[in-house]
């Protein structure tokens, strides 16, 4: 499995916006020294190993967010609120259009990882389970991605609720599944 780099110049976006460009690049310059192998140039489409991509996670959180991994929610919100006002799904969805954003969210998904899943059951009017399935057990996959769609949600809806965990990496499960509130 690889991380599509779109993934990683989200992150790189959202610490810069978060701590400064000065504190991203001296924490991504003591990475890189360790890590020869990631890209030196990362666009949108570069395909990064998943071991490589958590490691830069799992450092970043522990330098830069002092092991908070909240840190990795906190991002995925940040990630969807500016992907529905600033980046590529600005004007894609309009406020009420909460239904139409979680049906839609297995496609953005596959725009940031080429293999795994994540699928939308809506179970009714009010309600849809998001499920991701054949990703390693990272919290990254599970707070990131989640954390997206509460930013995204809110968005078009500031009165959204976070996602609740029905199933998660965070509780020890396998698999990850969690109830939107429409």
């Amino acid at each position: 499995m690889n991380v599509k780099g779109i993934a990683y110049l989200a992150r790189e976006a959202m610490v810069i916006e978060d701590l400064g460009e000065v504190a991203w690049r001296a924490f991504l310059d003591v990475w890189r020294e360790a890590h020869p192998d990631f890209p030196a140039t990362v666009f949108p489409v570069t395909r990064i190993p998943t071991e490589l991509f958590l490691d830069l996670q799992e450092s970043l959180v522990k330098e830069l967010y002092a092991g908070d991994r909240e840190a990795y929610w906190r991002h995925g919100v940040a990630s969807g609120t500016y992907a529905l006002t600033r980046g590529q799904l600005r004007g894609l969805f309009k406020p009420g259009e909460a239904r139409r954003l979680v049906a839609f969210t297995p496609q953005i998904f596959r725009g940031y990882f080429d293999d795994g899943e994540l699928t939308a059951t809506f179970t009714s009017d009010e309600r849809a389970e998001v499920a991701i399935l054949g990703v390693p057990p990272h919290l990254y996959f599970e707070y990131t991605v989640l954390g997206f769609l509460e930013g995204g949600l809110r968005t078009l809806d500031p009165r959204a609720e976070r996602p609740r965990r029905l199933k998660g990496f965070s509780a020890g499960d396998s698999t990850v599944l969690y109830e939107v509130k429409l």
